[in-house]
């Protein structure tokens, strides 16, 4: 009678490419796994980027003066009060703010009444294509809303922006003053 204590080499051999496969399989697995999580993650800033623009934009709006609402093929341009003085130091009640598209970044720039100063906020980058229309009730959507052209303040403000991985996301945001 053989009492075989132990395992064959080929036993060995066989339990090592086994454990061999389920590693390889695993890693796989793992690797997969990873680089959803960080497709996801990148989507994710992308996205809060954008909601960040469209928020910025929608405050500035809610504050409008009327007018001058200027849309021209270079940018948006309009008046805004009751900013906010972080320092307490004493400033005018409006601000003059122009919204650009420069070299692929949307870029917000304000600067107070009677001040030189003009500060420059980078609202998106990797934007591929901007547009901005106004709505006028008698002519509808515009593209193009010149100083001194139109006797009534516009109803409400398109964006239509496609950035990232994100293409023509638009955004209808009322003025002030304006009926829904």
């Amino acid at each position: 009678m053989n009492n075989q204590q132990g395992f064959t080499l080929l036993e060995l051999v066989i339990a090592l490419a086994i454990f061999a496969l389920l590693g390889l399989a695993s890693w796989g697995l793992f690797d997969g796994v990873v680089r959803v999580q960080q497709g996801t993650t990148a989507h994710e800033r992308e996205f809060r980027s954008l909601q960040r623009a469209v928020a910025v934009i929608e405050r500035d709006l809610m504050h409008v003066t009327g007018q001058p609402v200027v849309l021209t093929q270079a940018g948006l341009q309009l008046q805004r009060s009751h900013w906010r003085n972080p320092l307490d130091q004493p400033r005018s009640e409006r601000q003059t703010l122009s919204y650009q598209l420069e070299n692929g970044a949307l870029w917000r720039e304000s600067r107070g009444d009677g001040t030189a100063i003009v500060q420059r906020q980078k609202l998106l980058d990797e934007v591929r294509d901007l547009s901005w229309r106004l709505f006028d009730d008698e002519a509808g959507w515009l593209s193009d809303w010149p100083a001194g052209q139109h006797k009534n303040a516009p109803m409400a403000l398109e964006v239509q922006v496609s950035v990232g991985r994100f293409d023509a996301i638009r955004r209808v945001l009322l003025m002030p003053g304006s009926r829904p």
